[in-house]
């Protein structure tokens, strides 16, 4: 028996992350709050672009869809063609720019949030306790759980590694599924995940699909650095680092191999050719392919999503049990009745014939429950 849950933004909300949908409008209210949240530079090349690319009156930029703003920017960038004068160049720091002011909001939310994350640090408990049965070279018969994340926030990732890391019995890694390095050279904890099994410990699985916060990489070797409790993605604006391993075997060249976020946003141009994506996604698909049961919390399937949707349609069994955990509640009955039947026949006519229930009460309820 195995189960794999999926998470998308719905699972992070109750801990005070912002949806994505939100997230323009949470940045516009911080920098009408204080423009000194963001850095000049990116927030006014983000600005302008909304303004004289897109030609967006300012009362319409809290509600223009980041999908329309990285899908036409991506494929300029993979057609090698300007948007509208912009020059390739150009085109790319706008980019980065975007990328900057999303990541930033979600930090900046999640730092001043007054929302409690324990559900968030309960779940982590239990995926290490379920986990640490493949200690002792037990990982070839044992595989009981594993966790797939659309999400970039390290909320989950900072729990588990916190709970692994409290625990003196615990010998254990968080396994982002991929080749990962530590970001601080001696810093132990991040290494990839069957290391860590061939040494007799146990590894908690994290794949995340579109990257994460704390995550680098660099660009000769496309190795992936990680620290937790930090969003090196974000901090790559203001601080630069250079791949400790280019720099020693290429020591011509050290300092030039600069660390960069490479997150995948939301756009309908999704590229997942990036060799660390392409490791993420299959596993992705492995994991699929042996659960015998699948929770999604918080992620809506969106018919956007169209490379996840294909990997679930392709991987999963047809006799995997399917659980939807969403968050579904109305003052009007009536309201709420239609509400949860239109989720139900979404989710339904995906999976067909597989046994679908539904939890309503959202992730911290559904975490409790299966905590108690």
């Amino acid at each position: 028996m195995k189960t794999v849950y999926i998470l998308g933004a719905g699972f992070s909300v109750e801990a005070g992350a912002p949806t994505q949908a939100a997230i323009m409008k949470e940045a516009f209210r911080l920098y009408d709050r204080d423009p000194k949240i963001f850095k000049a530079e990116e927030f006014s090349l983000f600005k302008g672009f909304l303004q004289n690319q897109l030609n967006m009156p300012e009362s319409y930029f809290p509600d223009i869809e980041l999908e329309d703003i990285f899908t036409p920017l991506d494929r300029c960038l993979s057609d090698s063609s300007q948007f509208r004068g912009v020059s390739l160049d150009s085109i790319m720091k706008i980019r980065e720019a975007v990328f900057y002011v999303v990541g930033r909001t979600i930090q900046f939310l999640l730092n001043e949030t007054d929302k409690s994350k324990s559900y968030i640090d309960n779940f982590a408990g239990y995926l290490a306790k379920a986990s640490s049965i493949r200690a002792d070279s037990n990982y070839s018969k044992e595989d009981p759980v594993s966790v797939i994340s659309a999400n970039w926030d390290i909320l989950l990732d900072n729990s588990i590694y916190q709970s692994i890391s409290e625990k003196t019995e615990y010998d254990a890694v968080v396994d982002y599924c991929c080749y990962i390095s530590s970001k601080d050279e001696d810093d132990g904890s991040v290494k990839p995940g069957l290391e860590k099994l061939g040494q007799g410990g146990f590894n908690v699985k994290l794949l995340k699909l579109h990257g994460s916060l704390n995550w680098l990489q660099c660009p000769r070797c496309a190795r992936l650095y990680a620290r937790f409790s930090k969003k090196e993605a974000i901090h790559s604006f203001t601080k630069t680092s250079s791949c400790r391993h280019c720099d020693t075997n290429f020591s011509e060249e050290a300092g030039k191999h600069l660390l960069a976020p490479n997150l995948i946003m939301p756009t309908f141009i999704k590229d997942l050719s990036n060799p660390q994506y392409r490791i993420i996604w299959q596993n992705a698909g492995i994991e699929l392919s042996e659960a015998t049961k699948l929770v999604f919390i918080g992620y809506s399937l969106p018919s956007a999503d169209f490379e996840m949707r294909q990997l679930l349609s392709r991987m999963t069994r047809k006799d995997a049990e399917i659980e939807v955990v969403d968050f579904c509640q109305y003052d009007d009955n009536e309201k709420q009745s239609e509400a949860r039947e239109s989720i139900e026949k979404h989710w339904r006519k995906f999976f067909g014939k597989r046994d679908v229930s539904f939890h309503f009460d959202g992730a911290k309820s559904y975490i409790n429950s299966i905590e108690s």
